[in-house]
Parts: structure tokens; C-alpha cells; sequence
């Protein structure tokens, strides 16, 4: 998969924060992440309740260069608007 970069402005269009614009996307990554990690939980205990108690369970290979990177997936969501967030006040004292 080829990498692409992506200029300062665009992320500035979203917000006035570059920082934030990373925190945001970077949050969506891991919640990206965690989903499929939940599905493929999933799936793997449905095939063990299918099976035999007394089998041996079957790990599946899973070649994640064949899937889209969370990072791109969630910049790509942030870049077209897909992405709410909501920016906490919290005060420094």
C-alpha cells in the first residue's frame, strides 16, 4: 500500500489545531483498531462454539498488509467529515 501525504491545509480547514487534528485522528485509529480486533474475537468464538469442545482450537493467520491501515482509514473519515468530536474546557491552574 502506498503512503500519501497530506498538506497542513487541509488539516487546518477542520481545525484552527494541527495538534488536534492528530489527537482526533488518532483517537479514531485506535477505536478503528479496537473494532476489528472485537470482530475477530468474535468470530473466533463463534468457530470454538461450532467445534468440538475437546478439539483443538484453530488460530487463524490473518495478514493484515491485505487490509487498509487504521491511520488511513481514519484520516481519510476526519479529512471528509465523517468524524465528531467535541473539545473539552479544561482549565490549567
Amino acid at each position: 500500500m502506498s503512503t500519501e501525504s497530506v498538506s497542513f491545509k487541509k488539516l487546518l480547514k477542520k481545525t484552527d489545531d494541527v495538534y488536534e487534528s492528530v489527537v482526533v485522528t488518532s483517537k479514531r485509529a485506535k477505536q478503528i483498531l479496537q473494532d476489528r480486533l472485537v470482530k475477530q474475537m468474535i468470530s473466533e468464538n463463534e468457530e470454538e462454539m461450532d467445534a468440538n469442545i475437546f478439539s483443538e482450537p484453530k488460530r487463524e493467520i490473518v495478514d493484515f498488509s491485505k487490509e487498509k491501515k487504521v491511520t488511513s482509514i481514519a484520516l481519510e473519515e476526519f479529512l471528509g467529515g465523517k468524524v465528531d468530536w467535541t473539545k473539552s474546557e479544561e482549565t490549567v491552574e
